[in-house]
């Protein structure tokens, strides 16, 4: 089994990599640049992890059985902009490993001490405590699956060791992102990176003040110490004039369900928040999601003191009103004739010009969905709607 998990890795590998090449070769030949400048290359990888098969898809007659991709992560550099890019992959949704073990095992912890060590070679001999940092099991995990995937496309290195084999240049700045699984995984690597007592990066030409992070829709790793480590990395990259444009903080949508896990109080803030748009039994049921979710993390609290979210900053309005104009609607719009449902807020729905019509409400876990995932693309990226597939 050994050798089909390695056999699925490499083709998952270069499914991934075809995929990243057209991709970075249509945002290149762009005019005016997709990333603001028409050299980016790909630096390391991209590369992806597969942890065995899925469980229960092993056929004993045929041999076959099914893998996922469990974790991916890629580099990229502009000599232009001077900038590398570590892209980490969010939960792969179709993963039981990345939902039930990097996702939710909040109920064990790992001292951040600890992790260190075992991250630099040695064994951890830390317990975890409400006075030290600490993280989730489930993201002390994912971090090591990051830091043990070897490059087989560019460098045949871990991600480490390539940082270690060169010093940037003069004024080069290194950028760590994700979204959702990797809205939590990418400040732990950064700081996994640039912790002054025991980073990865201690010694080399790297440093914390060229370094930056970009997650969106990140659940907390950690307790209130750890984010305090995160805080006092010393980061640096300059703000920007809109909401999005913000350097060393957790973005999220104020009303997606992700990056308020696992606060108890801002997960069970957003119930009341959906009740204005959805009858008693879904906000009974939504209710009943959070508080297993609360319990759930409450057994890691217990001994690491409660999580506590990294640096957060809402991409949105966090009033009433402001709630109004961010759930989406099914609308029947007629685009070359035929007509068609887009999902819509309010405001879209009034500035479309294909006058939308027959407003209908989307089921709760179509809103959760929406908003953890398309909403991102439009505040941020000001992507148009498109046709409900």
């Amino acid at each position: 089994m050994e050798q089909a998990t390695a056999f699925a890795q490499t083709q998952l590998t270069l499914s991934l990599q075809q995929a990243v090449s057209s991709q970075l070769q249509a945002w290149n030949a762009a005019t005016p640049a997709t990333l603001g400048a028409s050299d980016w290359r790909v630096a390391w990888g991209p590369q992806v992890f597969v942890i065995g098969p899925v469980k229960g898809s092993y056929d004993i007659i045929t041999g076959n059985a099914k893998f996922n991709a469990t974790n991916a992560m890629a580099a990229f550099y502009s000599p232009t902009l001077g900038r590398y890019v570590v892209a980490i992959a969010a939960t792969n949704p179709v993963s039981w490993y990345d939902w039930l073990t990097e996702d939710f095992d909040t109920n064990n912890v790992v001292a951040w001490e600890g992790a260190l060590q075992v991250w630099n070679g040695q064994t951890n001999t830390i317990n975890p405590s409400a006075q030290i940092p600490c993280l989730s099991e489930g993201t002390f995990i994912g971090i090591s699956n990051l830091l043990g995937m070897v490059d087989s496309v560019t460098t045949d290195k871990t991600l480490i060791g390539w940082l270690k084999s060169f010093s940037p240049a003069s004024g080069d700045t290194l950028t760590f992102c994700g979204h959702s699984l990797a809205g939590a995984l990418s400040p732990t690597l950064t700081a996994a990176c640039f912790d002054p007592t025991a980073g990865l990066l201690k010694g080399t030409g790297w440093k914390a003040g060229d370094a930056m992070i970009y997650p969106t829709a990140g659940a907390t790793p950690g307790n209130g110490p750890f984010a305090s480590v995160v805080a006092g990395l010393g980061l640096g990259g300059t703000n920007g004039s809109q909401p999005w444009q913000l350097w060393n903080q957790d973005l999220h949508n104020n009303l997606d369900i992700v990056p308020r896990a696992w606060d108890p109080a801002s997960m069970q803030a957003l119930p009341q928040i959906y009740s204005a748009y959805y009858g008693k039994l879904t906000i009974d049921l939504l209710n009943a999601l959070v508080n297993k979710a609360v319990s759930h993390a409450a057994d890691g609290a217990a001994v690491a003191g409660p999580y506590a979210a990294i640096n957060p900053a809402f991409l949105n309005g966090t009033s009433a009103d402001d709630a109004a104009n961010e759930f989406i609607y099914d609308y029947q719009v007629k685009i070359d004739g035929h007509k068609q449902t887009e999902q819509l807020t309010i405001p879209e729905a009034k500035a479309s010009p294909y006058h939308p019509t027959h407003q209908k409400s989307v089921s709760w876990k179509e809103q959760l969905l929406f908003q953890h995932t398309t909403a991102y693309g439009r505040i941020i990226l000001g992507n148009p709607p498109e046709p409900v597939k």
